[in-house]
């Protein structure tokens, strides 16, 4: 059976299909967005952390917590330091340790590029209504739930 034959014996296939196409298109538009400062969507997640960790943290803790590999998140910071926008220091009771800091300039930069990105999506987030967007936040947690569990499952399964 082709692909396309079994879509339209699959209806949820088809459906699925235009979920993806609508997320990959949201995922282009923010890559667009960004591109005009010449940052990834690991650098806005790495930004968006950092702001809201303005003590430092440690690149592994970064890592971890924006699920990011520790060698993407290297990447991400020697980007930002060599811009200016962020320090490395010395852990204040491990020397082997680092604490990463947004720089004043960093702070800004990441102000900038976080309040742009808020402010396209709550554009678009404007085009729907409230239960709209209620049912979005709904459907979409649901499903998230529910994949991340078989994706779990079919992992836990492999020897």
């Amino acid at each position: 059976m082709s692909r396309k034959e079994s879509k339209l014996a699959n209806p949820i296939s088809s459906r699925l299909d235009e979920v993806f196409e609508a997320w990959h298109s949201c995922d282009t538009a923010y890559l667009q967005l960004v591109r005009q400062w010449g940052i990834s969507l690991n650098t806005v997640w790495a930004l968006e952390y950092l702001v809201k960790h303005p003590d430092g943290v440690e690149p592994a803790v970064l890592a971890a917590d924006t699920h990011m590999l520790r060698q993407t998140i290297t990447v991400v910071l020697n980007d930002l330091e060599g811009r200016g926008y962020l320090t490395r220091a010395f852990h204040h009771t491990d020397r082997r340790r680092k604490i990463i800091r947004l720089t004043p300039t960093g702070q800004a930069f990441a102000q900038t590029v976080l309040a742009a990105i808020s402010h396209a999506e709550a554009e678009a987030a404007a085009t729907l209504s409230a239960e709209e967007l209620k049912r979005l936040l709904d459907y979409s947690q649901r499903f998230s739930r529910a994949f991340a569990r078989r994706v779990s499952a079919i992992i836990l399964r492999q020897p």
